[in-house]
């Protein structure tokens, strides 16, 4: 009986230990994960670099490449509410709900990048993940191109790609957030506005 009472005990205390060491590992690997996804752009904004890259033959060097998302701008949300700010501040705080930005640079050996090409892929790449290109304004070397998606676009749900090239240097930017505090504020601008024209009139 003792026999099967320590082989029961140690039985427990193994499997305890095994349940402990696999929360552990797994929150190891969250914080990994959680860590390197703030430096990894979003599959939009990566598909967006990858049709520079693609358009041309020479090798653009990554400068910087951040992530922060809905969690990380939460707590940003959060932590302001306890700090007396303006209206307009405040409403951009509760506005954003993510943002990423990569800024990359063409080797000096490489040729200048063909615009023309670089557009063509990128419309191709982001139509197939079902957005498409609102803004595009090419002259010489400069680019802007900025791209929504198709649907699931409000003003609670906004989201947009930006790609600017200058020259030899490179931007993807992406954001999305609640359009709703930006709108109030606004219009509580114009009602402010009215209401003091009417008081003028008067």
């Amino acid at each position: 009986m003792n026999v099967i009472n320590r082989l029961e005990s140690w039985w427990f205390a193994l499997r305890t230990r095994d349940i402990v060491l696999g929360i552990l590992l797994l929150w190891f690997l969250g914080v990994v994960i959680g860590v390197a996804s703030y430096f990894r752009l979003s599959s939009e904004a990566s598909a967006l670099q990858q049709s520079v890259v693609a358009a041309g033959d020479g090798t653009w060097n990554k400068k910087i490449a951040l992530n922060v998302g809905f969690f990380t701008t939460g707590l940003v949300r959060t932590g302001s509410r306890f700090f007396k700010m303006s209206p307009e501040p405040r409403a951009a705080f509760e506005s954003i709900r993510g943002a990423e930005v990569g800024v990359y640079k063409l080797d000096k050996s490489a040729g200048w990048v063909n615009t023309s090409a670089i557009l063509a892929r990128a419309d191709k790449a982001m139509s197939a993940r079902r957005w498409d290109r609102v803004v595009g304004v090419s002259h010489k070397h400069e680019l802007v191109a900025v791209y929504l998606p198709r649907r699931g676009f409000s003003a609670e749900h906004m989201k947009c790609c930006v790609l600017v090239l200058h020259g030899r240097d490179l931007v993807i930017a992406g954001v999305s957030g609640n359009l709703e505090p930006l709108l109030q504020l606004a219009q509580s601008k114009v009602d402010l506005d009215e209401a003091t024209r009417s008081f003028a009139m008067r």
